[in-house]
């Protein structure tokens, strides 16, 4: 156990004065030191004074480092430092793309605290806290808001699919058969086991038209986005994400039909025939429609679909990626055709980082060693998807 050991006459010396304290933070730590110092321990000391372990600990430590004195506030030496920016500058800064700032070695298109500090302490030396740039954005009347986060579904069976989707996912890396798929009937049981491979497949749809999110803008006015009008052409981007080597197929579609989802799933055939695919879908009509039964009913040494809970998009990785994709790509970023929009976004699959695809996926980078020699390759069959379909009809009828 930790104790204050402190001697009779400082005992003495420290409990005269008590009484005449007006400061209640520090009378509270003479007041602990002197309590532990009677043998009371750290957690009937929590209890008594409405405090942490944690805290009671350090003045403990501090005072048999330093005695009295290091039981003081530690305030910094030297004035804090100064945001060096007008509210003009600030507009300046605010509206352009953090990715072109090369320093800062980021993708990012849009500003966050975090990216503002980076680029404060390497164009402008000054180290500060991201409360103070919270705090200098409010004084200049900059607002910026952030949509809260909000996890309900109504499904009744969502700890069921949910827990069943962990499973498989908790899975080691190729130790994966056809007898951990869900409800595996029992003539499959009985067959020697089939390798088998997990995949999260997901849309997304792809508008000519810009996203609109939130970003820093002075009060009382609305940024304006350049659009195409009143026109907005779209495509719809499959995916199909393995876990965890974070191999995958993407296809681009004119439109979201269970047609598409059955020529999605069809690519999976011809990057691995012999393996059985344990597909985790959303609860899309154009997926659960009974139109893909008598699909998954003649490819069912094949595949396995699996669904996700109702309004659950935390669930499927894949939907990080997106996420990602959205705020580096679309976001308030205008491009001259859509076929120029689908470049970009096979572009952006082609240079995401093997680390930061680890961190999407929310994995150590250590457990995919055996692939990161090949990472170069790991979209290389999606890329095939999307420019085959780049040249497609749907695109060259866009850009007449």
């Amino acid at each position: 156990m930790l104790y204050a050991e402190m001697p009779p006459d400082e005992r003495e010396r420290l409990r005269a004065p008590l009484k005449h304290i007006t400061d209640r933070q520090w009378d509270q730590r003479l007041k602990i030191l002197l309590r532990s110092s009677e043998r009371k321990s750290v957690p009937e000391l929590a209890v008594l004074f409405d405090c942490c372990h944690a805290t009671i600990r350090q003045y403990i430590r501090r005072y048999q480092a330093h005695g009295v004195e290091g039981l003081k506030r530690r305030t910094p030496w030297g004035p804090r430092p100064k945001i060096p920016l007008a509210k003009e500058e600030w507009e300046d800064l605010l509206p352009q793309c953090p990715c072109h700032f090369e320093r800062l070695q980021t993708g990012a298109r849009n500003w966050t605290q975090e990216l503002l500090q980076s680029d404060l302490r390497e164009y402008r030396h000054v180290s500060v806290s991201q409360q103070a740039i919270s705090a200098a954005v409010k004084r200049h009347r900059l607002r910026w808001n952030r949509g809260k986060l909000t996890v309900t579904s109504p499904d009744p069976l969502y700890p069921v699919k949910r827990d069943r989707v962990e499973t498989l996912k908790k899975a080691a890396p190729g130790t994966l058969t056809s007898h951990d798929a869900p409800e595996a009937p029992a003539r499959v049981l009985d067959t020697p086991a089939k390798p088998a491979r997990l995949v999260l497949m997901e849309s997304t749809d792809r508008h000519w038209c810009p996203d609109v999110g939130h970003r820093y803008v002075r009060q009382g006015e609305q940024r304006h986005v350049t659009s195409p009008g009143q026109e907005n052409p779209w495509y719809a981007l499959f995916g199909s994400l393995e876990y965890p080597t974070g191999e995958g197929v993407y296809t681009m579609h004119e439109r979201k039909r269970h047609q598409e989802v059955r020529a999605h799933l069809e690519q999976l055939l011809e990057w691995d025939p012999d393996a059985l695919w344990i597909v985790i879908l959303d609860n899309a009509s154009a997926q659960t429609t009974p139109k893909l039964d008598e699909f998954f009913v003649r490819y069912q040494a094949q595949r396995k679909r699996v669904f996700q809970p109702t309004y659950s998009p935390h669930v499927n990785l894949i939907e990080r990626l997106w996420r990602l994709m959205r705020g580096q790509m679309t976001r308030h970023q205008f491009y001259p055709s859509l076929k120029e929009l689908a470049e970009a976004i096979v572009e952006w699959l082609n240079t995401l980082s093997f680390k930061q695809f680890c961190s999407l996926l929310g994995i150590d980078e250590q457990q995919l060693a055996f692939v990161k020699e090949n990472y170069l390759s790991l979209f290389k069959y999606g890329y095939e998807m999307i420019a085959r379909t780049i040249g497609d009809r749907i695109l060259q009828d866009y850009n007449k």
